[in-house]
């Protein structure tokens, strides 16, 4: 069974935001389940968002959902974290959202998921990121028409 999930690339100042996770050592984007208080994806990534960075709904906003849901298969050393017992990996529906400056981030009024956050290039942020999802990553990068 796959999880169901959002994700979201966020967009900021033509870059876009890298969120580092200690105890994978890789940056990532914001994603998250879906939970079932969420009426709507679209509900869970505004709720994913605003747990991960600490910022103000008010402060982004989505500029595209994607046309298909990805998915992806957890590694074993995930696989063994009772949250995804049952769970094969994950099934995830993507977005583009934008902020228009990194100050409206607080990670110290965040769920603590991640260290620090960045601004990368497209390319940067693919090669640093987790090879076990990246294909799913660089499939909506494609459907945006931000890579080949």
């Amino acid at each position: 069974m796959f999880r169901k999930n959002v994700a979201a690339l966020i967009k900021c100042q033509n870059k876009y935001l890298a969120c580092f996770r200690s105890d994978h050592n890789k940056w990532q984007n914001v994603q998250g389940g879906i939970e079932t208080s969420d009426s709507s994806p679209i509900a869970a990534i505004i709720r994913e968002t605003k747990e991960e960075l600490g910022i103000e709904e008010k402060d982004f906003k989505i500029i595209y959902r994607s046309k298909f849901w990805r998915r992806y298969f957890f590694p074993k050393h995930i696989l063994k974290k009772a949250r995804f017992e049952g769970n094969i990996g994950q099934e995830q529906l993507w977005f583009l959202i934008e902020i228009k400056d990194i100050k409206s981030i607080h990670l110290e009024k965040s769920v603590g998921e991640f260290q620090k956050v960045d601004l990368f290039t497209i390319e940067q942020f693919l090669s640093n990121y987790s090879e076990w999802k990246k294909a799913s990553f660089y499939d909506f990068c494609r459907e945006i028409g931000i890579v080949n």
